[in-house]
C-alpha cells in the first residue's frame, strides 16, 4: 500500500491536504479516550501570537457509527475562550494521524476571532502519550492575520 500525504502551505492559508479516503485498517483503538494537551507556539508569522506562548487544552476522541454503518473518530477540543469544537480523524498508519478543525472566540471589544488548525497527531511508544504538531491559520473579523505553528504534548487521563 503506497499512501501519499500532500500538503501545500502559503503565509495565510493551506492550499492543499490530501487524505486517504479509507483508512479503516490504520485505525488504533489508542488513540481513543481523553488526552490533556499542553501546547507551545514554535514559529508565528501573526501579529497577535508570540512564539513561546502556551496553553492548555483537552482532547477527547470518541467513535461514532455514521448512517453508512462506518466507524468514524469525533475529536473534540476544549480549551481556554477559544469555542469547543469538533473534528474527524484520518489515519495515516496505527501510530499517526491528521485532524481539522475550526474554533472560534469573540473578544469583549466585538472582534470575532477565528483558527483553523491541521493537527498531525503521532503516538508514543507507550501509548499513554501522544505528539502533535498543527498549523494554524488566523483570522480576525473575516480577514486572514497570519499563521503560527505549534508543538503539543498530549497524556491520557
Amino acid at each position: 500500500m503506497f499512501l501519499l500525504l500532500e500538503l501545500a502551505f502559503t503565509p495565510t492559508h493551506a492550499l492543499s491536504i490530501n487524505i486517504p479516503q479509507n483508512d479503516r485498517d490504520n485505525f488504533s483503538q489508542e488513540f481513543l479516550g481523553k488526552w490533556k494537551m499542553q501546547s507551545v507556539v514554535t514559529s508565528s508569522r501573526c501579529p497577535y501570537v508570540i512564539v513561546g506562548s502556551t496553553t492548555e487544552s483537552e482532547l477527547e476522541i470518541t467513535p461514532e457509527i455514521n448512517s453508512n454503518k462506518n466507524i468514524l473518530l469525533n475529536a473534540i477540543w476544549h480549551g481556554g475562550n477559544w469555542t469547543d469544537c469538533t473534528g474527524n480523524i484520518k489515519f495515516l498508519n496505527k501510530k499517526e494521524a491528521i485532524t481539522e478543525r475550526v474554533t472560534e472566540l469573540k473578544s469583549d471589544d466585538e472582534n470575532i476571532w477565528k483558527a483553523i488548525l491541521i493537527d498531525h497527531l503521532k503516538l508514543d511508544e507507550d501509548k499513554n502519550k501522544m505528539q502533535s504538531e498543527s498549523i494554524v491559520i488566523q483570522y480576525k473579523n473575516g480577514q486572514a492575520v497570519g499563521e503560527y505553528k505549534t508543538y503539543s504534548i498530549l497524556t491520557k487521563y
